[in-house]
């Protein structure tokens, strides 16, 4: 049995022989994502993937946030560093083979709520939020989304995150099909509490038939070569709007408002 890897952005915690939680771990910047934390998810994953008693694997955001969206600005935090980074994750995300599951409370929002399409299971704390403010900023959906959103929620539900930008709560996601449950908790440790039991149960099941199961739902529901050209699509729209002066203008702003909260 290797150890879990040591990574920069996320941290690995074995909760039982069949099940491991991995927690985005930056929460002074409710867990946006940088380059870094694609790349140690997507190494996360691979260690998981790789370890033969694990069966199931539980993310979640440490503190008051699931992840709110990306975090750029740094020197090496460039949207070219962003795309590759993302296209490297999603090669491993999209076709994981065992189960995944999140476990959502507080803000999730843009990358922190595309990224819900490719887990097998999403349960949130009643309070969890989820928005995608792609028109907002000039932008445009990403992580598979704009192939993905339409599939699981339907159309004219999607278009609500993807073109309007409206916040959906904890309920609203559940009945449009984005989550699999509203979970009641007085607290977030409450809530992820409860899901890492359901997790549990699960990675208490038998791992080939676990294996074997999720093959055959994702080769009946699923069209790999359709999703992974959304992305593509996707990545080369973003770089196109990334070069535009309004883009930038807006992002600037958004920039400027976030430290003014702060």
């Amino acid at each position: 049995m290797a150890p879990p890897p040591p990574l920069e952005t996320i941290l690995i915690e074995r909760l039982s022989t069949g099940t491991v939680l991995l927690s985005y771990n930056t929460p002074k910047r409710s867990n946006a994502f940088t380059p870094q934390q694609y790349d140690d998810l997507r190494e996360g994953l691979v260690w998981a993937r790789e370890e033969a008693e694990v069966r199931v694997v539980v993310v979640t955001g440490r503190g008051r946030h699931y992840c709110a969206d990306r975090a750029m600005g740094g020197p090496s935090d460039t949207i070219e560093a962003e795309v590759r980074a993302g296209a490297a994750l999603s090669a491993v995300l999209m076709p994981f083979p065992k189960v995944l599951i999140a476990a959502v409370h507080g803000a999730s929002i843009g990358w922190g709520c595309t990224q819900l399409s490719n887990f097998d299971l999403v349960y949130a704390h009643q309070d969890a939020f989820f928005q995608t403010p792609f028109m907002q900023l000039g932008l445009v959906p990403e992580g598979g989304s704009s192939y993905m959103f339409p599939r699981v929620m339907g159309r004219v539900q999607a278009n609500r995150l993807l073109l309007a930008g409206e916040r959906m709560s904890a309920q609203q996601a559940y009945l449009s099909g984005l989550i699999t449950e509203v979970v009641e908790a007085d607290s977030p440790d409450a809530f992820l509490a409860k899901a890492v039991e359901k997790a549990k149960i699960i990675g208490g099941y038998s791992a080939e038939a676990l294996l074997m199961a999720k093959k055959l739902i994702m080769d009946a529901t699923d069209d790999f070569k359709a999703r992974k050209a959304a992305g593509e699509r996707e990545r080369r729209d973003i770089l196109i709007r990334f070069s535009r002066d309004e883009t930038k203008a807006s992002l600037a702003a958004a920039g400027n408002k976030s430290k003014a909260k702060m």
